[in-house]
This record gives C-alpha cells, sequence and structure tokens, in this order.
C-alpha cells in the first residue's frame, strides 16, 4: 500500500508503524502504547485524548477484528493505515482533515491483533455540537445569515467529494467537525475516513445516496425541514429540481423513515416535517 513520502516507516516489535518523523518521539510512542494498553478489546474503535505532556494529539484505536474482518485483514492494510492514505488522499484533493502524526498495527504471522492512527486535534466542534450551542433553547441564537452559508458551503463540499469520485465511509454529522477562521468564516473537516473509498466517477454514483441517507436521518438543533432542501439545493446545484432529483428526494424521504424506525425505533408515517423536528426528538 503506497503512503505519502513525508511519512518514514518503523518497526517497534511486533509493530509496524508510519511516523511525521518531525512529530514523533520516544515518549510519544510510549505514552501511545500505554494509552493502547488500557483499553479493553471493543468491536468499536475508541478514541481517547492523549498526555497532555505529548500535545494536543488524539488517539484511535482498533481493536482486533472479527472472523471474517480477521480473513479479510490477513491480505490488506488495517483501518488504521487505511485511514491514513484516504486521508492523504482527501488533503490532495482539496478537503480538510486532521493532520495524522502516526498509524500502527500490530501482527503476529501477519495476522492483524490492534492498531491505531494519531491525529492533531481541530479546534472546533462536530456539527451537532456546533448547533446545539448555536441553536439550543438555552444557547446564543446563530445567526440565520450563517447558518444558511453553512447549509450551502457543506452541500457544495458534499458534491465536489462525490465529483471527485470519494464516498465518505460514515458521513453522520459528529463525523463532520465546524471550524470558525477568522477572516475565512465555517470550515468542515472530516474526521473519520478509514472506510472512505475513491471510486471512477461512473461506478460512485450508485454509492453517493448513502452519503445523503447518513447525513439527512438525525434530527439536528436548528435544522428545519426548509434547511435540508437548501443543502439538497447546493448539493444538487440547481434551485428548481428536475424529475430525476425529485425522486432522489421522495427516495431519500423514504429511506430516512425506514432507517429512523430501523435505529430509533420511531414509527415510518406522519408528517416528515415532525418526524425530523429537534424538538420532537428532545420531548
Amino acid at each position: 500500500m503506497a503512503i505519502h513520502g513525508q511519512y518514514r516507516r518503523l518497526s517497534e516489535g511486533r509493530w509496524e508503524l508510519r511516523v511525521l518523523p518531525q512529530a514523533w518521539s520516544g515518549e510519544l510512542w510510549q505514552t501511545i502504547l500505554r494509552a493502547v494498553d488500557r483499553q479493553a478489546p471493543n468491536k468499536h474503535p475508541q478514541t481517547v485524548r492523549l498526555e497532555p505532556a505529548v500535545g494536543n494529539l488524539f488517539l484511535k484505536i482498533f481493536h482486533p477484528p472479527s472472523a471474517i474482518g480477521a480473513v479479510k485483514d490477513f491480505f490488506r492494510a488495517s483501518r488504521a493505515l487505511r485511514f491514513l492514505r484516504q486521508g492523504l488522499a482527501l488533503a490532495a484533493a482539496g478537503f480538510l482533515v486532521p493532520t495524522a502524526i502516526a498509524a500502527g498495527e500490530e501482527r503476529r504471522w501477519r495476522c492483524l491483533k490492534r492498531a491505531f492512527v494519531v491525529t492533531l486535534g481541530i479546534p472546533g466542534e462536530p456539527v451537532p455540537l456546533f448547533l446545539r450551542h448555536g441553536c439550543g433553547e438555552a444557547a446564543p441564537a446563530l445567526p440565520l445569515a450563517e447558518k444558511r452559508f453553512g447549509l450551502k458551503l457543506l452541500g457544495r463540499e458534499l458534491r465536489r467529494l462525490h465529483d471527485a469520485g470519494f464516498v465518505l465511509g460514515d458521513a453522520v454529522p459528529s463525523n463532520i467537525m465546524i471550524v470558525r477562521e477568522a477572516g475565512v468564516g465555517i470550515r468542515f473537516y472530516l474526521m473519520d475516513h478509514d472506510r472512505t473509498r475513491r471510486y471512477p466517477r461512473w461506478l460512485a454514483q450508485s454509492l453517493w445516496k448513502r452519503n445523503l441517507v447518513q447525513l439527512n436521518r438525525l434530527p439536528l438543533p436548528g435544522i428545519t425541514l426548509q434547511d435540508r432542501m437548501r443543502f439538497f439545493r447546493a448539493y444538487s446545484g440547481r434551485r428548481q429540481g428536475s424529475a430525476r432529483e425529485r425522486r432522489l428526494l421522495d427516495w431519500l424521504e423514504r429511506k430516512t423513515r425506514q432507517r429512523r424506525k430501523e435505529c430509533d425505533g420511531i414509527g415510518p408515517g406522519g408528517s416528515f416535517r415532525k418526524l425530523m423536528s429537534w424538538k420532537r426528538e428532545t420531548a
């Protein structure tokens, strides 16, 4: 698997590492090992903040895969190294991602045991938290113009991402970080991309819809049905939808209702506006 040349390959016992030389140290490696060893096995990756002495760094730990996953991982790179590879590909295409300081995988007789990736912290908030702080009942109001600008910007970014052939592995709002930069405004960082893939554009089109469902599934503070339409129009690039886009919207509503029932146990009938209302969700 090709990794960008700025990363150095190191071996530490059973661990194979890819590290940024200018940010790597023996102290950081020992801190990572202690944090990895403290985590009990879990089918879901665990993210922890590292000790302040090594900087504003976050460690994502991938535990031993399932039986089927173990067979697949025997022949392929770990999710940690795929995270690194896809992050570099996204950054090269002009998208914002956290800087990876290091990634590593532990194997025995080629069988994957554990893996990790370390990234620099991002001075922002995940979309749900940003909206809760700006649109929650006890929060100062997020300026309407800023909210609408952000919705349009996110829609255009997702369109640009898909046009470049990328399909996000898990495009839920909590995996998108919002950063306010002086003189620039709102910017979006893609946080978890170990399952992101890049396809030939003709092949990726059938997979784009999955990302739309992932982003649309949950009620969010301050986000109305009209806001969801603003996002969709920015994504489609048209103010008035074609018959094809109206069919996509009908499909997206049906799929969202289905996912709300499957994941949240909420009946799929009734008003879609109420179904996606934040007040209804929190009540």
